[in-house]
């Protein structure tokens, strides 16, 4: 692990300073085996989950906010149900409110009475009331107010009735209902207030949720497509070298037999579109691949071909390990976020395990990533996965910004003949894999000023001045 903070062991120092002489004690320290060893079976169980390949925590906070979300539309729901029920406890007369209530309890389909049934119903509880019947209605319309009984003519709709003999209709607008019924009005009105705004909230709940699994999506398929290209092209120069070796072979590779080799039979299906763009990532920016078309028994193949240097440039483009060997293509919008979202990095294909030999060859690719970021002052921590097969070292920085610098000066290189790429890491699964970088805050720098993994750059750029004066 590459820390500010940290220091080389005693046992270690003196063969380190042999092999590694551009690396300092005050950058550097190195983990022993043995130190696996002693530890403690949930500090084991923990390590063996970090040697896995990161799992995206987006669907538990998703989930998280999800389930908050769904306890606040249903506490809002019963508040607004509950304000509702009471505001549809009647108070009016008993003596109207029949029809009323059995039309808003779905058992009548008028929801009022006739004068003459409203006369008839109050002459049977007290033939007295009949001689005032003809005044109440008058006091009624002249009142002005909401009294609980509304007077209608002969068309329900017109309420503009000034006189008695006009009244045809009586109507309770507050009338008692039972309970059940109150509580299943209330119950619709809220449903059918809230089904709009909660339609909407899930319509952008839902538009969202797929533009993340589309961003996810792509960006597997980005990561896939780089590791199809790398393998193309070790495929490709394995070919060449035996072809050097052996002359009857063909120095080309059908791009058909590639692809059968490369991808197994169950997942070619899938793979097509990774393969699609593998194919136009090489077209588009590797020079050292060329395709061509030949007649290979009888039928006409697109082939591949790999580009060996002239035996006079051999010399000069021999590309020594563990070197800088240029950019694969250009940084734009497809392939690089315009913001630095976080001030970690997650780097890939920096190294292959099963090819590195030694106990401190880490150190070279930390030194590598140094001199590679050598304007940047803002990296804080390294740490190298070294079982990882996908070749993963760990980046922390200061801030976002010099995260997003170091982005742009890693992503999208050839590094030891394999192509780099980066994504950011959350802050807060960087500390809770490496806690020991919570600490960490003076900016590392390269060991030396010599930049030996920046020589190749430095010599192909000066045989591309020498070619253009001559």
């Amino acid at each position: 692990i590459y820390s500010a903070t940290n220091s080389l062991p005693p046992g270690g120092s003196a063969s380190l300073r042999l092999n590694h002489s551009n690396h300092t004690g005050s950058n550097h320290a190195y983990l022993k085996n043995t130190y696996k060893k002693n530890l403690s079976e949930p500090e084991e169980e923990l390590l063996q989950q970090f040697k896995r390949e990161e799992v995206s925590t987006t669907g538990g906070f998703s989930a998280h906010y999800l389930s908050m979300f769904l306890l606040t539309a249903a506490c809002l729901f019963f508040l607004i149900l509950g304000f509702t029920y009471l505001r549809m406890r009647g108070s009016g007369v008993a003596e109207d409110v029949g029809a009323n209530r059995k039309h808003e309890c779905g058992s009548s389909v008028q929801r009022n009475l006739t004068v003459q049934e409203a006369a008839a119903y109050l002459k049977n509880i007290d033939p007295e009331y009949e001689s005032v019947f003809n005044t109440a209605l008058q006091w009624i319309l002249n009142s002005g107010e909401d009294v609980g009984i509304k007077c209608l003519g002969s068309d329900p709709n017109d309420v503009d009735v000034t006189n008695v003999t006009d009244v045809k209709y009586l109507e309770s607008t507050s009338p008692k209902m039972s309970f059940r019924c109150r509580f299943r009005r209330a119950f619709i009105s809220v449903t059918h207030r809230l089904s709009i705004p909660l339609l909407g909230v899930a319509i952008v709940w839902g538009v969202l949720h797929y533009m993340k699994y589309r961003w996810a999506k792509e960006e597997e398929e980005t990561r896939q497509m780089y590791d199809m290209v790398v393998k193309i092209i070790d495929v490709l120069r394995s070919h060449s070298e035996a072809c050097s070796e052996n002359k009857d072979l063909q120095p080309y590779m059908p791009i058909l037999h590639v692809h059968d080799s490369l991808i197994p039979a169950q997942d070619r299906r899938k793979m097509r579109k990774v393969w699609s763009r593998a194919v136009d990532f090489l077209a588009a920016n590797e020079s050292r691949v060329r395709t061509e078309t030949r007649r290979i028994g009888g039928a006409e193949f697109l082939v591949w071909k790999w580009m060996q240097p002239s035996a006079a440039c051999d010399k000069v483009l021999v590309i020594p390990s563990k070197v800088w060997q240029g950019q694969a293509f250009h940084l734009d919008r497809r392939n690089s976020p315009p913001n630095s979202l976080t001030p970690c990095l997650k780097i890939r294909n920096m190294f292959d395990p099963v090819m590195e030999i030694g106990d401190h060859w880490h150190l070279a690719i930390q030194e590598a990533i140094l001199e590679k970021c050598s304007d940047n002052d803002g990296i804080v921590h390294i740490a190298v996965d070294k079982n990882s097969r996908e070749g993963c070292v760990y980046v922390k920085c200061l801030s976002p910004e010099y995260a997003g610098k170091a982005f742009k000066a890693l992503h999208g290189s050839w590094f030891d003949g394999k192509l780099v790429t980066v994504k950011y890491l959350r802050l807060d699964r960087y500390h809770h894999r490496f806690p020991q970088a919570l600490t960490c805050n003076t900016p590392l720098k390269p060991s030396n000023k010599h930049m030996n993994s920046m020589s190749h750059l430095r010599l192909r750029t000066g045989t591309t001045h020498s070619q253009g004066s001559s």
